[in-house]
């Protein structure tokens, strides 16, 4: 295993008349360079999982595990976990606090101690990583960028610390079109380009399902499903039940096999739809 759970339960307030049980009894297990996605209902968990695979959340009952190891409560050690597993927040940039890009990018890397030339060579790797063009934008006031420009500086400032695996939640709100094709296209290449393992928690599949290779869904802070993108979405009927619909094009597909049309529905872009389609059509 290289990043999971086993029977993971975390109840916010326990004791209290207040007490909220968030997830119960989770288990699952992640490959080393997969791109898994997180889904399920408002309400359903998934921040509150995200945040427990990086040690953020203690958990009321079980275990987390990464690398093979549980992880525990020893500050120190936590402080390396979050070295090597990256959290990007939801509206990440409403924690901004540096007056310039380049001190909110370099604000890691001088946490751990590096010279002033390792900090700047992290600060412009991660930076350039990103796809942001302008190195003029490091001098700016992270406030005076565009809202995907900002993501992308939240983004960047967790792969100035080069981890292992990127965590990201909910990365597409507030974003516009241009803007979630450029973060979709960053994820897909610091996933197949730089093999970092990418874990999305969202309901934006349209994007997002065709960088993706597995997923796991959450109903009520209960798992319901996990495994290959494929095996999760040919679960229509349960993903409806859930409140959870299909990418856009796999629900064409569904719709053409339902007529009778020899199409495959494991299908998640409208290129290989075309193709699909076309082949249907040549098979008579």
């Amino acid at each position: 295993m290289y990043i999971g759970t086993e029977q993971l339960t975390h109840t916010y307030m326990p004791g209290t008349p207040f007490a909220t049980k968030a997830l119960q009894d989770i288990t699952f297990s992640l490959q080393q360079g997969c791109f898994a996605l997180i889904i399920g209902p408002s309400g359903s968990g998934k921040s509150t999982l995200i945040q427990h695979l990086n040690g953020l959340l203690k958990p009321t009952a079980g275990r987390v595990f990464f690398a093979g190891q549980s992880i525990g409560s020893d500050k120190q050690a936590l402080l390396g976990l979050r070295k090597k597993i990256g959290l990007v927040f939801q509206m990440p940039e409403e924690q901004f606090f540096a007056e310039t890009v380049y001190d909110e990018i370099a604000f890691a890397p001088r946490n751990q101690g590096l010279t002033e030339n390792e900090v700047e060579e992290r600060v412009n790797n991660a930076f350039e990583k990103t796809g942001l063009q302008s190195a003029s934008l490091l001098k700016r006031h992270p406030f005076q960028l565009s809202a995907g420009q900002k993501r992308l500086v939240a983004i960047a400032a967790v792969l100035s610390l080069n981890p292992e695996v990127l965590i990201l939640d909910e990365p597409t709100v507030a974003l516009d079109l241009d803007s979630r094709d450029h973060l979709f296209n960053l994820l897909a290449q610091l996933n197949q380009e730089e093999g970092l393992t990418i874990i999305i928690s969202t309901h934006h599949l349209d994007h997002v399902a065709a960088l993706a290779d597995t997923a796991l869904v959450l109903k009520q802070g209960q798992l319901m499903l996990a495994g290959s993108l494929d095996e999760v979405f040919s679960r229509r009927k349960a993903l409806y039940e859930m409140g959870l619909s299909l990418p856009a094009v796999t629900e064409i597909m569904h719709s053409l096999a339902e007529r009778g049309l020899p199409v495959s529905t494991c299908v998640y872009t409208m290129q290989k739809a075309k193709q699909e389609i076309l082949a249907a059509k040549k098979r008579g």
